[in-house]
């Protein structure tokens, strides 16, 4: 039974990814190149969109900055989200956030998005610390913790966070609401790949 679950955050928890195509649009267009093709938001395939993107570090420096100063109108817990994580608390579970996110970025969102939940550890990048999947990321939470592994879950929804529990010897679950793909949903090492965000209770 798990009891300490630690969440990614992006394609997670919260839904980054439109805001984040609206942003890197505007900077291929101040940049005089076309823009990124697609007729709604919904439709755009990430893996797609991804494989796409520029490597001109000029033109991301740009899409950055816009992105920074943006409102982020999209970006919000995806449907259910609150609800499950408030429902795990009750159930007497701790939970945490582990993302490659910024730190600033990081805690500015948790701050916005989910006001009424605890979340014991808010662990972001920052200059020392590394990015997932280096073990010293998670261990930031894990070293503070006073749980077995066999009782601690962590929730992604990519590859990356796939190699993240690996490299600490915890349990990963998968969901497929993000940014995955099927190498990452035919991964054998998951506990389980989930399609709702109610089937996190089921832990």
């Amino acid at each position: 039974m798990k009891r300490y679950y630690i969440f990614d955050f992006d394609g997670t928890l919260v839904n980054t990814f439109y805001d984040s195509v609206i942003a890197y649009n505007k900077a291929l267009k101040q940049s005089g190149l076309p823009e990124y093709p697609y007729e709604s938001l919904e439709d755009i395939d990430y893996t797609d969109f991804v494989n796409n993107m520029t490597d001109n570090m000029q033109i991301l420096n740009v899409y950055s900055k816009i992105y920074e100063e943006s409102e982020k109108t999209y970006t919000l817990p995806y449907d259910g989200i609150n609800t499950v994580l408030a429902e795990l608390i009750q159930r007497g579970n701790k939970l945490a956030i582990c993302s490659n996110r910024s730190q600033k970025q990081l805690d500015e969102y948790t701050r916005k998005l989910f006001p009424e939940i605890k979340f014991e550890y808010v662990i972001g990048y920052t200059p020392d610390g590394g990015y997932k999947p280096n073990p010293e990321v998670m261990n930031r939470i894990l070293d503070n913790i006073n749980y077995d592994k066999d009782e601690i879950v962590y929730v992604g929804d990519k590859k990356n966070d796939i190699a993240t529990a690996k490299n600490v010897g915890i349990d990963a679950i998968v969901v497929t609401w993000g940014q995955g793909d099927e190498e990452t949903y035919n991964d054998d090492y998951p506990i389980k790949v989930i399609n709702t965000v109610e089937e996190l209770l089921d832990f």
